[in-house]
Order: C-alpha cells, then sequence, then structure tokens
C-alpha cells in the first residue's frame, strides 16, 4: 500500500518507498522459517525443491505481466521502440533489475522489478548459507545472522560514502540484502520462544508502528541520511511488526486480520506487478487523485485474474512439492525393511 501510494505520488507519501524494506524484512523471515521448518522437520533442505517452489511462486505471475508489457509496451509508448520495450522486458525476466538500474539505468516503465531481482538473488544465497549456520550451535546462531545483518548493512553505508550515487546504492542486491538479512534474523530469534507475551507484542507493536510513521516523515527521495540510517530504521520498524504479530491477540496482530487487509495480502503480488505500468501511464497525464483510483482499478483486476488463472493453479504443485519429503518418509517407514529403496 505504500509503494503503490509512492508510485502514484499521493502527497506525504514521498517516503513510501520504505513499504519494499518492509517487505524485504517479512520476505526475510517467511524464507528463513520455511528453512527453518524443513531442517527440523527432515534434517536437512532440498536445494532443487526449495529453488522449484520459489520459481513456481514468482516467475509465471512476472512472466504475465512482462508477456503483456511486451504486447502493450510499444504501444502506450511508442517513443521509445519495440526493442527498447523488449530489452526492458527481458532484463526483468532475468532477474537482472536490480543492477540494471543500479548501473545501466534499465528497465523503465517495469522498474519496479528490480525488487524481484534482489529476491531470487536472495533465495539463491540464503539456503546456501543457512546450511552453514546451521552448523553452529543453536545458541549462537541468532548471533551469526546478526553479524550478518551489521556486515550487510555497513557494506550499504560505505558504499553510499564512497560512492554518492542513490541508484547504484539503493537498487541492487548486495546493497539491499540487509533488509532480508533482518528477517532472517527474526526467523531465529522468534523461533526460540513458544508465544510473546501479550503486553510484549502491544508494546512492540506501538514501537514499529512509530518507527514506520518516524521513517516516513524524515526520509524521502534522495532525501540526506535517507539510504544510510532512515532506511535502517524502517526495517526495525519491521522487525518490530514481526514480534508484535507474534502473538494473535496484540493490537496490531487484530488490525491486520481485518478481512479486507487479509484480501489485499492474497492479490499483494499481482497489485505490486501490475500497478506500475498503470502509475507510470497515468501520473504524467492525470493528478493524483485520478490516478489512483483507475491504478487500483486496473492493478486489483490483473492481480484477481493473476491469482485465479495462475497463482491458485500453482499453489496445489507447491503444496505437493512441500509435501513429498514427509510422504516420502511415511511410505518407506510402513515397507518392510529388506523393501526399503536403497537409493
Amino acid at each position: 500500500m505504500l509503494v503503490v501510494s509512492d508510485h502514484c505520488r499521493i502527497p506525504g507519501f514521498d517516503g513510501g518507498f520504505y513499504g519494499v524494506d518492509l517487505f524485504f524484512v517479512l520476505s526475510g523471515y517467511l524464507i528463513t522459517r520455511l528453512l527453518i521448518d524443513e531442517h527440523r522437520d527432515s534434517g536437512g533442505v532440498d536445494l532443487p525443491r526449495f529453488y522449484i517452489r520459489r520459481i513456481l511462486r514468482l516467475t509465471p505471475p512476472l512472466l504475465a505481466l512482462l508477456a503483456a508489457y511486451a504486447v502493450f509496451g510499444p504501444i502506450l509508448w511508442p517513443q521509445f521502440g519495440v526493442w527498447w520495450h523488449w530489452r526492458d522486458a527481458a532484463l526483468a525476466a532475468l532477474y537482472v533489475s536490480d543492477y540494471g538500474r543500479a548501473f545501466w539505468e534499465m528497465p523503465h516503465i517495469v522498474q519496479h522489478t528490480w525488487s524481484l531481482g534482489v529476491e531470487e538473488h536472495f533465495y539463491l544465497v540464503w539456503p546456501l548459507a543457512f546450511l552453514l549456520l546451521m552448523r553452529l550451535p543453536a545458541r549462537w546462531r541468532p548471533a551469526a545472522v546478526f553479524g550478518l545483518f551489521a556486515a550487510a548493512t555497513a557494506w550499504r553505508m560505505a558504499w553510499y560514502v564512497d560512492v554518492p550515487d542513490w541508484p547504484s546504492t539503493y537498487f541492487r542486491f548486495d546493497t539491499r540484502m540487509a533488509g532480508l538479512t533482518l528477517g532472517g534474523l527474526m526467523a531465529f530469534v522468534l523461533g526460540r520462544v513458544e508465544h510473546v507475551p501479550q503486553r510484549l507484542a502491544n508494546l512492540s507493536g506501538v514501537v514499529g508502528t512509530v518507527a514506520l510513521v518516524l521513517a516516513l516523515s524524515i526520509g524521502g527521495w534522495h532525501v540526506e541520511g535517507a539510504i544510510e540510517w532512515t532506511m535502517t530504521l524502517a526495517q526495525f520498524a519491521a522487525a518490530a511488526i514481526l514480534i508484535a504479530t507474534a502473538n494473535p491477540d496484540s493490537w496490531l496482530s487484530r488490525c491486520l486480520s481485518v478481512p479486507p487487509l487479509v484480501a489485499f495480502g492474497v492479490l499483494s503480488y499481482g497489485v505490486y506487478l501490475w500497478h506500475y505500468p498503470a502509475a507510470v501511464f497515468f501520473r504524467g497525464r492525470l493528478p493524483w487523485f485520478e490516478t489512483v483510483p483507475l491504478v487500483l482499478a486496473i492493478a486489483f483486476l490483473a492481480a484477481t485474474m493473476n491469482h485465479m488463472l495462475i497463482e491458485r493453479p500453482l499453489q496445489g504443485v507447491r503444496r505437493n512439492l512441500k509435501l513429498r519429503p514427509q510422504r516420502e518418509a511415511e511410505a518407506e517407514a510402513a515397507l518392510p525393511v529388506n523393501a526399503a529403496p536403497s537409493g
């Protein structure tokens, strides 16, 4: 919601891009919890199955958007030429928009796919790092992940001090992985407690909300200190929100569980994919209060079709991939000892 508000240029939401930092922390938490659960249940991580499930989640909806863009982009933005649009679609399809935006200012109309590039690069390296972390004693794992987060944050700050160029720092994976790593840290920390006490959860919700509002208020696009310090503040706000929602009875959990927000969450990936080209087209032609309803109508319609025709059918495939190791173990356990498969 913050990102859409920023892209539609709603007054007061110049810092809406911090919604991406919230997303990175939440995504790092989710992926790490999935890895922790699999490692707990099976004693390891099936890397090919992990990568296949991530591809099935992200790539088909992205390719649907890019196919539509390859057809309609040259019509809606004829001044750039067919090759220009197809080149940008190819960069997005290969998940290299993050480095494309950082160093070559491309893609353009689908530049929002840079965050998917960051995600995909994280998915490639994090399971391997996770397996190394699991070799450490359990009490040292959170400290090790915090060290990775601190190193990633220091690298982003050091790069921006040495090369004070906003795009080359803001868009690429190696300077944006701190939020994803912080989410991983929260997965290790929260996974060690049975539940967060309600009083602590409520307090954490207040702290996280105040920190987020503060980040949105003081950190705009290209504002001094935004990419070094306010970005970190937004990431800690997301961590506090995770602590708050670890208790289902906290006030923040109840607020985020209202049906409209849950429905928005189901469609959120599709809304993110489809809103940006619509925002680029309308925001240069219409005022923001006319742009917003048009962008939302297009994004929600496309996201709903995307969910019904692509995401929902693939959920069953991903679920079968997730459950397959357990079913194989149960089937093997039911066989006579001398009939168990040797491979």
